[in-house]
């Protein structure tokens, strides 16, 4: 009686979606580990704000059923990239944007467009569920760098595989 519903449901997942689950195990909101200040330099009272922002972080990592330590690499990737570029003119962004552009082109070649469609669908998706992400991505230079797009392009087509398609 305790069970939840989709507890006691049969396991209607294809053999592939049981193996993704089993290598990428999703973790729990609570499991990513996200700093926003230095330690030991919190604030007494975290504005309402960054509690706010935490929670639309975990939720869209959760959402996308990120593994805690792939969810973590994502978190730790864009909390530098932001920092290296937050004080980058137009011109620097520019110039960083391409030379990251060429990055990726390297990495993925041909198949990049339909890689980073599959990125932008989920993106969508979650972006439905909790808005804010696109902001997130679009700001200066997170949703330029190489790096995260590659993470959010190998976990795209987990994430898809795992909704079927």
């Amino acid at each position: 009686m305790n069970t939840p519903l989709e507890a006691r449901l049969p396991d209607s997942r294809t053999e592939e979606q049981k193996l993704l689950d089993k290598q990428f195990p999703a973790a729990k909101e609570t499991d990513y580990r996200i700093q926003y200040y230095t330690p030991g330099q919190e604030p007494p009272v975290i504005p309402p704000e960054v509690k706010q922002f935490d929670s639309n972080a975990r939720a869209w990592l959760a959402g996308a059923r990120f593994p805690r330590d792939t969810g973590n690499s994502l978190v730790s990737a864009i909390a530098k990239t932001a920092q290296a570029t937050q004080h980058m003119t137009p011109d620097q962004l520019e110039t960083y944007r391409q030379t990251e552009l060429m990055k990726l082109q390297r990495a993925h070649g041909e198949k990049l467009g339909e890689r980073l469609q599959a990125a932008d669908d989920m993106i969508d998706q979650l972006e439905q569920q909790r808005p804010g992400l696109k902001n997130l991505l679009g700001s200066k230079g997170i949703g330029r760098n190489a790096m995260i797009w590659n993470m959010l392009v190998a976990h795209a087509q987990i994430y898809q595989a795992r909704k079927g398609r």
